[in-house]
């Protein structure tokens, strides 16, 4: 098959270099249409619309020792349960081109032409059919790093969580014919409460409160010059934080990607499309997952091309000129392209959209290489 897509192409190729003597016949193919073997085929693009998305994942992890966030630095309100929220925070719509399976056509020359093909494809309006899809991407979720398993808080305090603790206990000791009880005093090593552990986290924070003002207020025994200040003062703010943390929780984001991408028909005209679907809880879902509310595609055709092929033709036969060797390309109408959740405006675009265009003939003699009669301009709108 690439052997002869090959074959097809530089046929082509060389079928444009000459001359036009008598009447090339263009026809749309289907399957009755029987093809000769000395004709080239060609196709009409069609464009594909993609949604690139970006969302955000927030975790709230609960510190260690939220229950006494009130008791001893007088925060109330401390997170006490893991929590997580999704938010979308960008869409990009892009859109790329590739054949229009039902826009193929059959060139069946009669003598020899004498247009330059290679204008008309490097416009876009035609597309050979050995033309490679590069670009063109399936639909893909990026997601999930899990961490619940992970050991999210390590230091938990400036001090051991073993201590020492003085017993005393009574031994009897004979004393010449007498037994009496003798005191004794043995050290054993002894686990802090956890509320005393965190009492001691919190005795820590106010000392570091207590060591940033006195730099701030010049009152430290040493006061550090230059940069060293400011490199002491965003060390101790970060400690702070650090320990603040065990009481306030962690506060985790994490950035996704996803990507969609669906061929517009003229259902989309009228009725809206679900490109995905979204939960604050679950992130992106597929369009069939029924636990997301719906995050759809508005499309508008802006009608710029009504009338186009009456005031073309018009334009080219004004002078009662009848020209043949037509060529079939398609014109692409501005589409407004429009994302929506619910009736929040996520995303729009102005981009062309090949099939909602319409299809002319164009006589070769203005597609020649020197020919200034056409000029072809497609490019979206953002």
């Amino acid at each position: 098959m690439r052997i002869l897509n090959a074959f097809i192409f530089l046929s082509l190729v060389v079928l444009v270099s000459c001359k036009p003597t008598s009447e090339t016949q263009v026809t749309k193919l289907d399957n009755q249409t029987n093809i000769s073997e000395s004709g080239i085929i060609y196709a009409l693009p069609r464009t594909n619309l993609r949604f690139a998305i970006e969302a955000l994942r927030t975790d709230v992890i609960p510190g260690p020792y939220y229950e006494y966030a009130e008791k001893y630095l007088g925060i109330e309100n401390a997170p006490k349960e893991k929590t997580r929220v999704w938010q979308i925070s960008n869409i990009v719509v892009n859109s790329y081109n590739d054949i229009d399976p039902e826009q193929y056509y059959f060139v069946e020359p009669s003598g020899k032409m004498n247009f330059d093909i290679n204008k008309l494809i490097q416009s876009g309006n035609i597309m050979p059919i050995n033309k490679s899809l590069d670009g063109i991407f399936s639909n893909d979720f990026y997601g999930d790093n899990k961490f619940e398993h992970e050991i999210v808080f390590t230091n938990l305090s400036t001090t051991k969580f073993v201590g020492k603790e003085k017993i005393t206990y009574y031994k009897r000791v004979q004393r010449d014919s007498l037994f009496a009880k003798v005191p004794v005093t043995q050290t054993q090593s002894v686990y802090k409460s956890f509320e005393d552990k965190a009492e001691e986290a919190a005795s820590f924070i106010f000392q570091i409160r207590e060591k940033r003002f006195e730099l701030i207020t010049g009152m430290a025994d040493f006061y550090p010059e230059g940069n060293s200040l400011e490199i002491a003062l965003k060390e101790l703010n970060n400690l702070e934080n650090n320990y603040l943390e065990l009481f306030l929780g962690k506060e985790i984001t994490s950035s996704y990607s996803a990507c969609f991408e669906f061929t517009p028909s003229e259902a989309e005209l009228s009725q809206p499309y679900i490109i995905f679907r979204f939960n604050e809880n679950k992130g992106i879902l597929p369009p069939n997952d029924m636990s997301g509310r719906p995050i759809i595609v508005e499309l508008e055709k802006k009608e710029q091309l009504d009338n186009f092929s009456f005031l073309m033709l018009d334009q080219i036969n004004r002078q009662g000129t009848e020209y043949k060797d037509k060529f079939y390309i398609r014109m692409p109408d501005l589409v407004n392209v429009k994302v929506f959740d619910g009736n929040k405006l996520l995303a729009k675009r102005k981009i062309n959209i090949e099939q909602y265009g319409v299809v002319i003939p164009i006589p070769s003699m203005f597609l020649m290489g020197n020919e200034k009669f056409i000029e072809f301009y497609r490019e979206d709108e953002n």
